[in-house]
């Protein structure tokens, strides 16, 4: 299947951008194939899953040393994942195969997220305060001990904003609770313990980075707005990429290459989002995948900057002579300004219509809106990470316009004159 001028890299559980990945390795000449870690494919992700863009799927081949057996018939040049699903068993696959991945006996480190800060704490960095709680008894003698609100309650082997809540008081804790333990979280994990964290005040960041011979590069760097939604979850608004030579963005690039070293990163991708207190950037939490949600080459391209897919297909097919994504680098190059805004839906119901989308077009920076919903399309209230409604991309020279664009969108999502949505009825919500 392999030849000597071809190199072949399977990507585990390719969803969300792993789709991105692809597409630059084939386009680069790469034989890619497609590795499932699971039996089926999550239902959440299985409608956006094409197969169609792989050389070949393999499908389910067993668990990893199966897995790992069938595939050194093949040899492959890499073994990485292409989600947050596929993480740990890309990594041990890698590890069966001999062939590059990050440290493994570090790995809880980058998947269980209370692990995760107290590997980061251990080197140095500031980090919240936490504790592993198995019951809403704990939680509650934890915040009591701890004697300041808000306080953070997440699943400890989920992604995105899964689970999370920000709990204003004991009865918070509770919700949290009912919520998530005892309940399978959106990796397919079941929650028997929780995280219990201090809350982190300040702006939120993601910093993105492809690593190589435990060298890290910064690709790329979004300042993300968020809002609270009910419940003490939070939903992102927007994305607006940072300037690499600002004195933040320095302070922020380095304390990300450090945790990354901290946890054990060596091969791959990762994206970390940060909060920046008073006492200096504080890690939430890092994914041993590309980012996900929205990755769209055009997009980026109008403001001058490559994908984080991009710089690590780089970091795939070249040499480390000839490959800047994988010698080290605390900075990249942008022309132009650039953000992604994201719908936010106050309910759950069904687009009557999307007359309204035309207006995006009025805004100075638009550029482009991808995978927008048409009329009969579900949408749900949004309550964390999750997208939907697509994905509005701005470019413009001027950040201030950008900013202007994005007030101007809000307004008329807030009046519902971009989609027009039904509410949907109790069990349909419910459902949602």
């Amino acid at each position: 299947m392999k030849t000597h001028s071809n190199q072949c890299v399977v990507i585990v559980d390719g969803y969300s951008t792993g789709r991105e990945l692809v597409r630059e390795l084939s386009s680069r000449g790469v034989t890619c194939l497609h590795l499932r870690s699971t039996v089926e494919i999550p239902s959440l992700v299985a409608k956006c899953f094409d197969a169609g863009a792989y050389d070949k799927d393999l499908g389910y081949l067993g668990p990893v040393s199966e897995a790992a057996a069938a595939l050194a018939v093949v040899q492959p040049d890499a073994v990485v994942a292409g989600s947050e699903w596929g993480v740990t068993f890309a990594e041990f696959v890698a590890q069966d195969l001999g062939l590059p991945t990050n440290r493994i006996e570090t790995i809880s480190a980058r998947r269980n997220k209370f692990d995760m800060i107290k590997a980061v704490r251990a080197h140095g960095l500031h980090v919240a305060d936490q504790a592993s709680v198995g019951s809403p008894h704990e939680a509650h003698l934890w915040a009591t001990l701890h004697g300041t609100w808000p306080v953070v309650v997440k699943p400890m082997l989920s992604a995105n904003s899964d689970g999370v809540v920000i709990c204003h008081d004991h009865a918070d804790i509770d919700h949290a609770f009912a919520q998530a333990l005892y309940r399978e979280n959106l990796l397919g994990c079941f929650n028997d313990r929780l995280v219990i964290q201090s809350y982190l005040a300040g702006p939120q960041f993601i910093v993105n980075t492809v690593s190589r011979g435990g060298r890290h590069c910064v690709t790329d760097a979004w300042h993300v707005a968020y809002r609270a939604v009910p419940g003490g979850s939070i939903a992102a608004e927007s994305m607006t990429l940072l300037d690499p030579s600002l004195a933040l963005s320095r302070v922020l690039f380095d304390y990300t290459l450090e945790a990354l070293s901290a946890l054990g990163f060596e091969s791959g991708a990762a994206h970390s989002e940060l909060r920046m207190t008073r006492q200096g950037p504080a890690l939430i939490e890092t994914g041993a995948c590309l980012m996900g949600g929205a990755m769209d080459q055009n997009s980026y391209r109008a403001a001058g900057l490559r994908t984080q897919a991009s710089r690590y297909a780089d970091v795939l097919t070249m040499g480390v002579d000839e490959n800047d994504s994988a010698n080290g680098s605390r900075g990249y190059a942008f022309k132009r300004q650039l953000a992604k805004v994201f719908f936010v839906f106050s309910m759950a119901g069904e687009v009557r219509g999307t007359n309204g989308l035309s207006k995006l077009t009025m805004l100075p920076s638009f550029h482009a809106h991808y995978r927008a919903l048409g009329k009969g399309a579900r949408v749900w209230r949004t309550s964390d990470s999750l997208f939907c409604g697509g994905v509005v991309y701005l470019v413009h020279e001027n950040r201030e316009q950008i900013h202007a664009d994005i007030r101007q969108f809000r307004e008329w999502e807030a009046a519902g004159e971009l989609y027009a949505v039904a509410a949907a009825t109790s069990e349909e919500s419910l459902m949602s």
